[in-house]
């Protein structure tokens, strides 16, 4: 072969390699500089969504990533090259240029925080800076909480929060007017995440300065826990029968000695005594025309848990003058247990009753009843045994971060709500939504079905509801029919404590009494039964007058109430029909229609049907969650949280 040939033909290939990477060189500036923000954007997303399933390992990734691309990005905005000097000075790709700062210091600061955030729940929970660790005084009794961890982390959070505030600043000092127009919604949905983050971020900061406090800090608190059992159901989720008392001082919680652990209601409530003369607030109406409402154990009948827990805490003095004072009063339900149980663990009762998550519901609220036969203080006793079991768990829990993510599953869906003494962590506590309270629902319509079971019975385990909502929109105001459907779900037979011990129930005919919630603005116009309706002996509760519903009020609100009396396989409703003025406003150019909807903690979530007719003409119709069927909105779901629904148009 020619060598002169060969070296020529290696000269080209070196100019050629030459060529390329100069020209890759000129291009890494503002290759790196996009590159870098689209990818950052890209592992940020990944990392939230990864943490808001409990995957570390791949958030810890996806955060080092992030903040690997913010470095390059900063990189190639800083980088000195022909090519990103020729960009800056055409004149609509410099301009956008010039507003590139702005972005690189958002991806900077948010993936800092990032970092932040993967701080706290990677160490929080674990190694040697985990926030709940065993008492080295008492190993073998209970964890505690680290006080000084928790300002720690106090500490973190208000630096990830200045950094979010630093990522809202710098996007809203972005000219959109330099950006191409496809980009500028981007940029004012980077500013919208960036304002809800900080506010949850606030909550947070919030949370950690009245933790301490709620953590005995400052002195030993004491905390009444009752547990509910929602196959016989109450306001608040279901009968309280089973309670506990537990103290926490300087982080480290403790229960009472093994045999008092949890205690039956019935050692308050002696004999089933009622106490007519304790002052009864205006709103607990139900307290007040129901008597067996009116003690301890039984006064759990509003669905606005402050209300409910005070009322506890004035018949449980009433009823025992040496009942000691308590900080606060937390519900659970059988619910809360089975969400805890991945971080609590399955465990065995001292009688061989294995408790897992899958077990839970149905040997709690059925399967008892019926395993010990007549033996009804066996079956007492082995409930009390897995109550005990589990609170004694829970303040030492074997996995911590599936407890804490229980614990947020449970206060979402209402199996958790609390009631403080202090004003100030009260007050918080009804900001994150804890208190299981009736909301105020400003500037909004709202909906909300609450059951009590006056049957005596525990077959609310069987009941299934369709809570269905039409709503016209007329003018300024809402038009509505509400549905309530009841299906009595129970197959025979069933133990004798299942069907309870009302006169004439016990072949698995449930008795609830039916009640809808909407704004006191509201005007009644009909209602209608399908099904058997029936009255509370000399209770005016659920009463009618002809064709007309009794009417109470409650926390602002309007209440209809019926009893009904359904058969096994039976399904019964309710339907009222109302106009609640005034409640379609005009913002920023559009109209407005906001609905909020809450509801009862339950062993079955109902099934929310909402149908919403907007006006003729009705054009750039916004109705996030709802699917358009014709000229109608629906929105069609089991319901496990409150939801806030915003249905918007232009005219």
């Amino acid at each position: 072969m020619d060598r002169r040939g060969g070296l020529a033909s290696a000269g080209i290939l070196l100019a050629g390699l030459f060529g390329t990477w100069l020209w890759l060189s000129m291009l890494a500036g503002p290759y790196n500089l996009a590159s870098g923000l689209l990818d950052a954007r890209s592992h940020l997303d990944k990392a939230e969504r990864s943490l808001s399933t409990g995957g570390i390992k791949s958030a810890r990734y996806e955060t080092l990533a992030a903040v690997a691309s913010a470095r390059r990005a900063r990189a190639g905005l800083q980088s000195a090259g022909p090519v990103m000097d020729l960009l800056r000075r055409m004149p609509k790709v410099g301009d956008a240029l010039g507003e590139t700062e702005h972005f690189v210091r958002a991806a900077e600061l948010s993936a800092r925080a990032a970092e932040g955030t993967l701080s706290i729940v990677d160490g929080a929970l674990r190694g040697a800076n985990k926030i709940i660790e065993s008492d080295p005084e008492n190993p073998q009794q209970s964890a505690r909480f680290r006080l000084d961890r928790i300002a720690e982390i106090a500490r973190t959070v208000s630096d990830i929060r200045s950094d979010i505030e630093g990522v809202q600043e710098e996007l809203s000092a972005v000219d959109q007017t330099k950006l191409p127009k496809r980009f500028r919604n981007d940029v004012d949905d980077g500013i919208e995440r960036a304002r809800k983050t900080d506010e949850l971020l606030a909550d947070a900061e919030a949370g950690f300065a009245i933790l301490p406090g709620f953590l005995g800090a400052d002195g030993r608190r004491t905390y009444l826990i009752g547990m509910q059992n929602p196959a016989e159901q109450r306001g608040t989720g279901g009968s309280i029968l089973q309670f506990t008392k537990m103290t926490i001082t300087n982080g480290s919680p403790d229960l009472p000695k093994e045999k008092n652990a949890s205690q039956s209601v019935y050692n308050v409530d002696r004999d089933r005594t009622r106490y007519p003369d304790v002052s009864i607030p205006e709103d607990a109406w139900y307290v007040r025309e129901i008597p067996d409402a009116q003690r301890f154990g039984n006064s759990n009948w509003s669905p606005d848990w402050p209300t409910s827990a005070q009322l506890m805490l004035a018949y449980a003095k009433r009823a025992d003058p040496t009942f000691p004072e308590m900080d606060g009063v937390i519900a659970v339900d059988p619910m809360m247990l089975r969400n805890l149980l991945p971080g609590v663990g399955a465990f065995t009762t001292r009688r061989g009753n294995t408790i897992s998550q899958k077990k839970a519901l149905p040997f709690l609220l059925n399967k008892a009843y019926g395993a010990f036969g007549a033996k009804d203080s066996v079956r007492k006793a082995v409930l009390r045994s897995v109550v005990q079991r589990f609170y004694e768990r829970m303040i030492k829990p074997a996995h911590p971060t599936e407890l804490i993510q229980g614990f947020g599953k449970s206060l979402a869906e209402k199996n958790m709500q609390i009631w403080l003494r202090d004003p100030d962590e009260q007050s918080f506590i009804e900001r994150v939504d804890w208190d299981g309270g009736i909301d105020e629902a400003k500037d909004a319509d709202y909906y909300n079905v609450v059951e009590q079971n006056v049957g005596g019975n525990k077959l609310d385990y069987f009941q299934h509801q369709t809570h269905t909502l039409d709503v016209s929109l007329d003018g300024d105001d809402a038009v509505s029919s509400s549905t309530v459907e009841v299906t009595n779900g129970t197959y025979l037979p069933q133990p004798r404590y299942v069907m309870g011990d009302s006169g004439g129930l016990r072949h698995g005919t449930t008795r609830p009494m039916m009640n809808v919630y909407v704004p006191g603005s509201a005007g009644f116009r009909s209602a209608e039964v399908e099904g058997n309706r029936v009255s509370l002996g000399g209770s005016g509760a659920a009463t009618w007058t002809g064709d007309t519903p009794p009417e109470h009020l409650e926390k602002g609100k309007k209440v209809w109430s019926v009893a009904l009396e359904i058969p096994p396989g039976d399904t019964q409703s309710l339907t009222c029909t109302y106009r609640v003025p005034g409640v379609v406003r005009t913002v920023d150019g559009r109209r407005v229609y906001r609905l909020v909807v809450q509801h009862q903690p339950k062993v079955n979530p109902e099934r929310l049907v909402i149908r919403i007719r907007v006006p003729e003409g009705a054009s750039e119709v916004r109705a996030r969650g709802f699917k358009t069927q014709g000229d109608v909105l629906v929105l069609d779901r089991i319901v496990v949280t409150d939801l806030e629904l915003e249905v918007s148009w232009q005219e």
